[in-house]
């Protein structure tokens, strides 16, 4: 069941079989209740999630304000690429907003992965589609507060 989703996140699209195979057999399916802090911002990051149901949101904490969310995902997106590819502790927290079921695969796993040229090639292209889209929402996100905060 959770191998025929994979297929269809863009992620893990292209693999064959085996891959797919390594995937899940490195992989460990988590549940969280809602509410739950998945990953606290500024921790050690070492997994690449993957929502396989359920929803998560991803925020920063700012002082004496809170949480500010920057996007809730849903399955099939994924979440940690960015600390995957630039290394150091979690720029974000991801609190499962909804009862979430999520697949926890560690970087060792994906680097060994994309040692082959191939591979990684698939990998990096469907990773920069992702942080495109989300560069894309936050400038509009931006643009939408400045908008906001200019008097009439």
């Amino acid at each position: 069941m959770i191998q025929e989703f994979l297929r269809r996140v863009p992620l893990f699209a292209e693999l064959d079989d085996d891959e797919l195979t390594h995937v899940l057999m490195a992989g460990l399916v988590r549940r969280y209740p809602e509410g739950t802090l998945i990953i606290r911002e500024g921790a050690e990051a070492s997994q690449l999630h993957v929502i396989h149901e359920g929803r998560v949101r991803i925020g920063k904490v700012v002082p004496g304000v809170g949480e500010e969310a920057l996007t809730i995902l849903g399955p099939g997106q994924y979440f940690g690429e960015v600390e995957l590819l630039a290394g150091g502790t979690a720029a974000a927290q991801a609190v499962a907003h909804t009862d979430c079921e999520v697949l926890a695969i560690p970087y060792s796993e994906v680097a060994q992965l994309m040692r082959r040229p191939e591979l990684a090639n698939k990998f990096l292209r469907a990773i920069a589609r992702t942080l495109a889209e989300r560069l894309r929402e936050s400038n509009q996100r931006v643009v939408s507060l400045f908008a906001l905060s200019r008097p009439h």
